[in-house]
């Protein structure tokens, strides 16, 4: 029995985008909660609640990481987002430059989560410091895409190969 393998993702500064939006909304959320109507109010709560997602994700920043057991891959952001694969169900790895098609769920500079619509492959699930340069993008037989950016994709690779997961090149 191995145990299981640990990598990080490739460096990033994607808490610096999220700090960004995250100041931008708070001072938008700031500016309703104060101007008075019921109904900037009620944008003010809206906001501050967004805002106090992307601060989350902010925070969690360097909680990410995937990790290869005996039977299963994980990307996991911090407790805010875990994608597991079964290893067997993977039917192709490959590095992909990703054409995003439409709004993200989350995709900015340094950081891509959650669902992104790209060209040519439909939605890609992603847990990933990049939203489309040097993006390795797991293929499960089901038809789902994953995208990740570990730091070190050679160790990654062999780590996948090393469980009988067909790796492309």
């Amino acid at each position: 029995m191995m145990l299981p393998e640990l990598f990080r993702p490739r460096p990033s500064r994607g808490y610096l985008s999220l700090a960004v939006v995250t100041a931008l909304l708070g001072f938008a959320a700031a500016t309703n909660l104060t101007a008075g109507t019921f109904a900037e109010l009620l944008l003010g709560l809206v906001l501050v609640l967004v805002a106090s997602y992307l601060l989350a994700l902010a925070l969690c920043f360097p909680l990410m990481r995937y990790v290869v057991s005996e039977t299963t891959l994980t990307a996991k952001y911090g407790p805010l987002l875990r994608y597991r694969i079964r290893l067997s169900d993977i039917t192709s790895v490959t590095p992909s430059h990703l054409a995003q098609d439409s709004a993200a769920a989350l995709a900015m500079p340094g950081i891509a989560l959650y669902g992104m619509r790209c060209a040519g492959l439909g939605r890609v699930r992603m847990c990933a410091t990049r939203p489309s340069n040097n993006v390795l993008v797991i293929v499960t037989g089901d038809g789902r895409r994953y995208g990740v950016t570990p730091a070190d994709d050679r160790a990654f690779l062999d780590a996948l190969r090393r469980h009988g997961v067909p790796v492309g090149q």
